[in-house]
């Protein structure tokens, strides 16, 4: 049997997910749309003392009633279980999130045309939160714990703000089941044979192209790529070898790039050498035959979550030395490589292929530019010591089939107490984010996908960072610290006030990940929301007292303030649509949010650690 007659019986026996995970897909989404449209104040649910539970009266005439419980950031988490729709005071046991968007529909606002696509998203979403449930039934937090990385990230369900987490728009079913991590679809790269002088390209200076092919194709395989290279008379002196995602190839470059096809400046070579399978965010790719690889992100035109998931250009040249430059940082700055432990996944390659054809028209929307590219990552797995293990921040409050979360089962196996364990994980992941921001000027977009923790003896013991095209951003003042960075780079990283990038912490890292935490220790009784923010005020606290040095830069980056501005991925869809633009849609801004850290930073909670080490 051929090895794509063999890819095609693993597609074909992919189990589909049944009615029973369906429906419970169906009333954990609603449950969500609920709690997140409400925290973005697109809809207004009212507690009835009367009747103990929230009700939520919609302007179609609609209505819903659920338990739920006020939070920190003055969100509602809403329990699935109990949600009930009331049209016409008149109780239906029928539960569907495509029928809340349409009792929504004037809250949510968008034109029929919008709407549409926006429940398209639903649906696919849909279809990968039933395959979730379905994958994840029975199974524990023990079970989930000793998961590999790859096995346990395909677990996860995605973005926890986003209600159209994995619209993944573009793809049919037969791309979910051979692409979509949760699937566990692997497959082999597609290999083109791209015009040097046609790509734009960077490379670390202990790296060479033949390391980089080696990295993803085995002896016999390499060989056999390089007989077919000359079968059709062309060297790797005049061609660069480009890795290529198999549904990018079949739906975007046969297509985008068929002028340079017919003109033989792109000639595709065939699929080749080791399986990957795609991480949660799908463009990037790990290894799964060889640990001493690459990861390698390709481009991906289809849209999910916010944006078309393409390679950019603008930041390849200067990939690697960026990531040379922040490994050196570390390694200079004592406090992130020796009083804490700081992991820098170095984007060691880039390249990218400009499309002449869509350059012709100014204006044209930025996923046309951005159909073919690769960036190649140092794995995680290498920079671990025996007996660790890197988990990707998103994972800390995955729940189990019986609600456990994944956090628990840590801080169980750790045998810290839980005010021990949440310690640890702001000493080693949320101080250093916020020393790299006030010591340096550099801030990462610290959600859960781009951080991670490293763990020994199942504790927080290091910090992770990666995605540094376009996930990165420099502070707009002349920090004396930013002079060692070459000034071709710092022209071409984002430069932000210090009122906006303190949000790639306060929103990225509080609101997009610890509040998620924060609920999921609160619920299975490891740690109180008020004990938790007041530890981590704590921690940042006892920071800023031990450099006094940086009392400035505290102010210029405050994270102490009364009220923050709110954040808005859901309502900043409702607003855009899904039309074409030529920039990357930006999150909306709501009214002020109460700060979980102006709260709770009090006395008492000053010297936590003194009384729960």
């Amino acid at each position: 049997m051929s090895a794509q007659a063999a890819r095609n019986l693993e597609v074909e026996a992919a189990p589909r997910p049944a009615c029973q995970y369906w429906a419970k897909a169906q009333r954990n989404l609603l449950a969500k749309a609920i709690s997140e449209l409400a925290y973005e104040e697109v809809i207004f649910p009212a507690w009835s003392e009367e009747k103990g539970l929230w009700l939520l009266s919609l302007a179609s005439g609609e209505s819903y009633s659920f338990q739920g419980s006020k939070r920190a950031w003055g969100n509602i988490t809403v329990d699935p279980e109990t949600v009930k729709r009331t049209p016409g005071g008149v109780y239906a046991p029928e539960l569907s999130i495509f029928q809340f968007v349409s009792d929504a529909r004037l809250e949510i606002g968008m034109a029929p045309a919008d709407m549409a696509w926006y429940l398209r998203d639903l649906q696919n979403t849909s279809i990968a939160d039933a395959q979730l449930a379905r994958l994840n039934a029975g199974t524990t937090a023990s079970a989930l714990a000793d998961l590999p990385e790859i096995e346990l990230h395909a677990r996860l369900e995605g973005h926890p703000k986003a209600v159209t987490s994995k619209g993944r728009l573009g793809w049919g079913q037969d791309d979910f089941e051979a692409y979509a991590p949760e699937f566990g679809g692997a497959f082999q790269l597609g290999w083109l044979a791209v015009n040097r002088n046609g790509t734009t390209q960077a490379r670390a200076e202990d790296l060479s192209e033949p390391a980089l092919l080696r990295a993803a194709l085995n002896a016999d395989e390499e060989l056999r790529l390089q007989q077919i290279l000359s079968s059709k008379g062309l060297t790797v002196t005049d061609v660069t070898l480009v890795p290529v995602h198999p549904w990018q190839w079949q739906n975007v470059v046969t297509q985008w790039f068929a002028e340079d096809l017919a003109a033989g400046r792109i000639v595709f070579l065939g699929r080749f050498g080791d399986r990957f399978r795609a991480q949660p965010s799908l463009r990037t790719l790990s290894n799964i035959e060889r640990a001493n690889g690459f990861d390698i992100k390709l481009s991906l035109s289809i849209l999910n979550t916010s944006c078309y998931r393409g390679i950019p250009g603008h930041y390849i040249p200067v990939g690697p030395r960026l990531s040379d430059w922040l490994v050196e940082l570390v390694e200079r700055d004592s406090f992130l490589s020796r009083t804490h432990r700081t992991l820098v996944l170095r984007e060691v390659a880039g390249l990218q292929v400009p499309n002449p054809t869509f350059d012709l028209i100014e204006g044209v929307p930025y996923r046309y530019h951005e159909g073919l590219g690769a960036i190649w990552r140092e794995r995680l797995d290498s920079k671990l010591e025996a007996g660790e293990r890197g988990v990707m921040l998103s994972a800390l409050h995955h729940r189990d089939c019986n609600g456990r979360p994944l956090v628990a089962e840590y801080v169980a196996r750790s045998g810290l107490t839980a005010a021990d364990w949440f310690a640890g994980l702001f000493d080693e992941i949320t101080v250093p984010l916020y020393h790299f921001l006030c010591r340096h000027g550099v801030s990462f977009i610290a959600h859960g996908q781009n951080i991670s923790v490293v763990l020994r003896d199942w504790a927080p013991a290091a910090l992770v960072v990666k995605d540094f095209q376009g996930d990165l951003d420099l502070v707009d003042r002349p920090f004396e610290e930013l002079e060692s960075l070459d000034q071709e780079i710092r022209g071409i990283l984002p430069k932000k006030r210090p009122e906006v990038i303190v949000h790639n912490i306060q929103t990225g890292h509080f609101v997009t990940v610890l509040r998620f935490v924060s609920e999921a220790a609160a619920d299975c009784g490891l740690l109180e929301e008020a004990d938790f923010y007041g530890l981590l005020a704590g921690k940042l606290r006892a920071y800023q007292q031990g450099h006094p040095e940086l009392a400035e830069r505290f102010r210029l980056f405050e994270l102490f303030a009364p009220k923050i501005p709110r954040v808005c991925l859901n309502k900043a869809r409702f607003e855009i649509g899904y039309a074409d633009s030529d920039q990357r849609p930006s999150p909306a801004v709501g009214q002020e949010i109460e700060n979980p850290l102006h709260i709770f930073d009090a006395p008492s909670y000053a010297n936590k650690e003194e009384t729960c080490l």
